[in-house]
């Protein structure tokens, strides 16, 4: 597999996937208002906290098994066995709780709840499948289809006059199209399960399941207790706040993805020097975009919101000014999380999610009911940063971790000379309509790239995506 490649395919592919979706939560904001859109981003929220149960952590556990090369058939049948049972107990227990649910929804939507976490399950097991193969990059293509499906129908739902279930139909629709076209993908067929493949799966996933926790509790935790304290429209001013700094960790996101399953292959074959020198060159990628992302919401934080989204989404300018600064710790966390999974030491990485899982929790309880969404980002960015330290302190126990210090001063660099030359621009041009905001915002990207060009990270970063392929 040839890392550069598919990180760069899988990246484009992210970007077109961020784009449709920024489009598409922007059109829906102004149509529904965010109380609708906060019953549909607690709609996931419940979707992401049951996957946890419904996973236990198995599709990292199949990505491992799988990507070591020893019997994929039959892991994959193991695995499958193994959901089974859980999914099961969770769609009983939706349909029993089902009016408690719809009361915390604020819509009858419960049993729509049920299917979508049967339809998320089998559609994740066959992308991570594909990733277990080393087909990263053929995964990219799935995740770009299904935001088609949901921006495209949801706009033709809500053109007829449909509210927050347009959105929540056209989702479910764009799920079983990735499970439809994943599975057809995958060239595994199902071997004979077996309880030692069982125990293997197992023993790995005892553990990532603590480190998916984690990622969904860092996803959604949030966002459910806002909506135990706060009103749906706190809600959707705060996720939608959350999805605009997603696409500054795009990069990350697929450095990280193409990084685990060739980490894996190496430490199978006891390649440490390998290992080492790629977490090194994938540190710069990573924060590449993150680092001007977050001087740029600084100057723009509530102008993006309100000229964007609109003005009952202002309240979260302070929300995405906090939730971009964390993106700065996620996209090194990225990077030594995967590469700690990677190594086969799942236990240290579950056991550094743990700590940052419980911050995060006793920090929203107490700092949401107080100062509301602001509460929420600083929880986020304070048990996030706590998660990064840990991670790194134990893959250096089996790794020597070589941060690129001089590449990453260049950016943030670059970032403040941007920075200061759209404030001196800001001052002779008004940002009160978004065609201003946008020749801003793009005039700033090109002063960054710029700069950086002129730097030592030019030949770093662009010359490879900064990641060797491997031979």
């Amino acid at each position: 597999m040839n890392l550069a490649r598919s990180s760069v395919k899988l990246f484009l592919a992210n970007v077109i996937s961020a784009g449709i979706q920024f489009l598409g939560i922007t059109f829906f904001a102004r149509e529904l208002g965010a109380s609708q859109m906060g019953v549909f981003f607690l709609f996931q929220a419940l979707l992401g906290m049951l996957a946890i149960p419904a996973d236990f952590g198995l599709r990292g556990a199949v990505e491992k098994r799988i990507s070591e090369g020893e019997s994929p058939g039959a892991f994959l049948s193991s695995a499958v066995l193994l959901k089974l049972i859980p999914l099961t107990l969770i769609v009983l227990g939706i349909l029993l709780f089902r009016s408690w649910i719809n009361s915390y929804l604020g819509a009858d939507l419960a049993v729509w709840l049920a299917l979508a976490i049967v339809l998320q399950e089998a559609a994740q097991l066959a992308i991570i499948v594909l990733r277990g193969e080393l087909r990263v990059g053929e995964t990219a293509v799935l995740n770009v289809a299904r935001r088609i499906t949901w921006v495209g129908g949801g706009a033709l739902l809500v053109s007829y006059g449909f509210e927050v279930e347009a959105l929540i139909y056209s989702l479910l629709v764009g799920i079983a199209l990735i499970l439809v076209w994943g599975w057809y993908k995958t060239s595994i067929s199902l071997g004979k399960p077996s309880i030692t493949h069982v125990r293997s799966l197992f023993d790995y996933s005892k553990y990532n399941v603590v480190s998916s926790i984690g990622g969904y509790f860092y996803s959604w935790m949030d966002v459910a207790i806002i909506g135990l304290f706060l009103t749906q429209a706190h809600v959707g001013a705060y996720e939608t706040a959350w999805r605009v700094t997603t696409v500054t960790i795009l990069l990350s996101r697929a450095v990280a993805t193409t990084l685990f399953p060739q980490v894996s292959q190496w430490d199978t074959k006891d390649a440490k020097k390998q290992i080492e020198s790629v977490i090194h060159q994938a540190i710069v990628p990573s924060m590449l975009f993150v680092i001007p992302a977050f001087f740029g919401v600084l100057i723009f934080s509530r102008e993006i919101l309100t000229l964007v989204f609109g003005t009952e989404f202002a309240i979260a300018s302070a929300v995405l000014i906090i939730l971009t600064g964390e993106k700065i710790f996620q996209s090194i966390h990225i990077v030594f999380g995967r590469a700690l999974q990677g190594i086969n030491q799942p236990n240290l990485a579950a056991r550094a999610t743990a700590i940052s899982v419980c911050l995060n929790l006793l920090l929203n309880f107490i700092l949401v009911p107080t100062i509301g969404i602001v509460g929420a980002a600083i929880a986020t960015t304070v048990s996030f940063a706590m998660n990064t330290v840990i991670h790194g302190y134990y893959l250096s126990q089996f790794v020597e971790i070589d941060l690129p210090y001089r590449q990453i001063g260049w950016c943030v660099l670059s970032a403040v000379v941007m920075s200061g030359v759209v404030l001196g621009i800001r001052s002779i041009i008004s940002t009160d309509n978004l065609t201003n905001l946008i020749v801003l915002i793009l005039l700033g990207a090109a002063i960054y790239g710029l700069v950086l060009l002129s730097s030592s990270v030019r030949e770093k970063v662009f010359g490879n995506i900064g990641i060797p392929s491997s031979k």
